[in-house]
C-alpha cells in the first residue's frame, strides 16, 4: 500500500470515528465471531439500577422485559460491529443491519457505510476486539415504544498495518473507551435501532468510573 493510500485510510478513519453512522477506527468485532465475547459481559452495580422511565424517572429493575430485551439487542450489535478484521468486516456489517430499523438501514446505505467500512478494514488491514462493555444511564419512554441506551465500549487494536498504526500513533495491543447512544424503537413487538451518537475515544482499557 503506497503512503498515500495509507494516509487516506487513516483520516478516514478518524473520520468515520466522529459520524453517527460508521464505525469507530478502532471498535470492531473479534475476527472469529460476530457474537459479544464472553468477556464483553454488561457490567453494572447490582445496588442501582441504570435504568429508568424517561418522563418520570420511575427506576427499573434489570428483570424488566424491555430492560432485558433492550441489553440484549444493545450488546449482540456491539459484538457485531465492534470485533472486525478484513476476512469478516462484510459478515459482520451484514449481521450489524439485522438490528437496524428498514429507515436507519437506508440511510446508512445511501451513505456507502458497507462499502466504506469495509475499504476500511481491508486498507488497513486492521482487525478489532471488543474487550468489554459498561452500561451507562438508560431510558424507556412511558409508551415503551422509544428507549435510549446508553454504554461503553471497550475494544483493543488486534493488528493494523504500519501507516495505519503511525497515524494514530499506537502499538499493536493499544486499548480504547467510547461512550455511545444508542437510539431504539419497538417495531411489531422488537426492539430495533434507529440512530447511533458516539463520544470520544478514550484510551484505556477501564470504563469510566
Amino acid at each position: 500500500m503506497n503512503p498515500t493510500r495509507r494516509r487516506t485510510t487513516a483520516a478516514l478513519s478518524l473520520a468515520l470515528a466522529l459520524m453517527v453512522t460508521a464505525v469507530l477506527t478502532g471498535c470492531t468485532e473479534p475476527a472469529a465471531s460476530a457474537a459479544p465475547s464472553a468477556s464483553a459481559t454488561p457490567r453494572f452495580d447490582p445496588d442501582a439500577t441504570l435504568w429508568s422511565v424517561s418522563s418520570t424517572e420511575e427506576a427499573l429493575g434489570l428483570d424488566d422485559p424491555d430492560v432485558q430485551a433492550l441489553q440484549q439487542v444493545v450488546a449482540l450489535h456491539s459484538g457485531a460491529s465492534d470485533n472486525r478484521s478484513p476476512a469478516t468486516v462484510a459478515e459482520s456489517v451484514a449481521a450489524e443491519e439485522t438490528y437496524f430499523t428498514p429507515l436507519f438501514s437506508e440511510k446508512l446505505a445511501a451513505q456507502g457505510y458497507r462499502d466504506a467500512v469495509v475499504a476500511m478494514y481491508d486498507d488497513a488491514d486492521l482487525t478489532i476486539e471488543q474487550t468489554g462493555v459498561a452500561w451507562l444511564r438508560s431510558t424507556i419512554d412511558a409508551d415503551r415504544l422509544h428507549a435510549t441506551v446508553g454504554f461503553e465500549s471497550l475494544f483493543a487494536i488486534v493488528e493494523a498495518s504500519e501507516g495505519y498504526l503511525h497515524e494514530l500513533d499506537v502499538d499493536p495491543g493499544a486499548e480504547f473507551a467510547q461512550p455511545r447512544e444508542y437510539s431504539l424503537t419497538k417495531v411489531d413487538g422488537i426492539w430495533l435501532i434507529d440512530d447511533i451518537s458516539k463520544g470520544p475515544l478514550r484510551k484505556s482499557a477501564e470504563p469510566t468510573p
